[in-house]
């Protein structure tokens, strides 16, 4: 299965509200359709912002990674929030995409309503980062209306549909990971049936 490569987001946060919440964790893969998903490319890193901000219930599903930001244990990436930006797009072009250039093709559960509107936060994200309007989105193509309505299913239904086992990480790689995954038995399961098209969601 060979796909224009895309890059597969996900944050982790303090909260829903990007005025007033922080992104403390991003994680990202970018995936070909052939390369084994453990051996894509893949960015990872904490953001330290020194003092935080968010929602009590959100900051409080999250005692893992604030412990490692406060401790900065070892083997992990800590960058300030203006470095961000920078090192991602490090890491795109080192593996081949210009996105400073030419639109990234982006997938992510939620992505374009709530991924998009923290990192756009982020300091020069919009200037570095430039992403394809059309977004990826799994949801969309494992959706059942007559059982959903006109709700898109989450990430655990999607997993279920595909018959992935294991549960919603919230750590922001295996998040991505299962997006990929969640992308790829689609697409399989299209070819099977002789169509190819995929979903987007804008």
């Amino acid at each position: 299965m060979n796909t224009r490569p895309y890059v597969s987001i996900d944050i982790e946060t303090t909260g829903l509200n990007p005025e007033n919440c922080q992104v403390l964790e991003i994680g990202a893969v970018i995936d070909d359709g052939t390369t084994p998903i453990e051996d894509c490319p893949t960015f990872h890193c904490y953001v330290d912002h020194g003092l935080i901000l968010g929602e009590p219930f959100a900051v409080s599903m999250h005692p893992t990674i604030l412990r490692r930001i406060a401790t900065h244990e070892e083997g992990y990436t800590y960058l300030q929030p203006w470095e961000v930006a920078g090192r991602f797009r490090d890491f795109l072009k080192e593996n081949g995409l210009d996105p400073e250039n030419e639109k990234v093709f982006v997938a992510g559960k939620n992505f374009a309503s709530f991924d998009s509107r923290f990192l756009s936060k982020v300091t020069s994200w919009d200037k570095y980062i430039k992403v394809h309007h059309r977004i990826l989105d799994p949801a969309a193509m494992y959706w059942r209306p007559e059982i959903d309505g006109v709700e898109l299913p989450d990430t655990k239904t999607c997993m279920e549909r595909a018959g992935i086992s294991g549960e919603v990480a919230h750590t922001a790689v295996e998040d991505a990971q299962v997006v990929v995954r969640l992308i790829r038995h689609a697409i399989e399961a299209r070819q099977a049936l002789n169509c190819d098209s995929i979903v987007l969601a804008s």
